[in-house]
């Protein structure tokens, strides 16, 4: 589970070319979606560049390869 304040670093082999190698901060803990039966967790992010994103805590694992700096 990430906290606010932890910082990830999205891999330079991600699938997703926007975000390669970008530094990220966890803002907040934004709950979960009470649908979603494996009971993860929503995270709003904020990248260096001010841009704002809202994660899945799977998508941001894969993003990271779990790598929390």
């Amino acid at each position: 589970m990430y906290q606010p304040g932890d910082l990830v670093q999205v891999t330079l082999d991600c699938d997703i070319k926007f975000f390669w190698g970008k530094m990220a901060i966890v803002l907040k803990c934004m709950g979960q979606d009470i649908t979603d039966h494996a009971k993860g967790n929503y995270y709003k992010i904020q990248f260096g560049d001010g841009k704002r994103h809202i994660f899945y805590d799977k998508e941001l694992t894969l993003l990271s390869k779990a790598e929390r700096k």
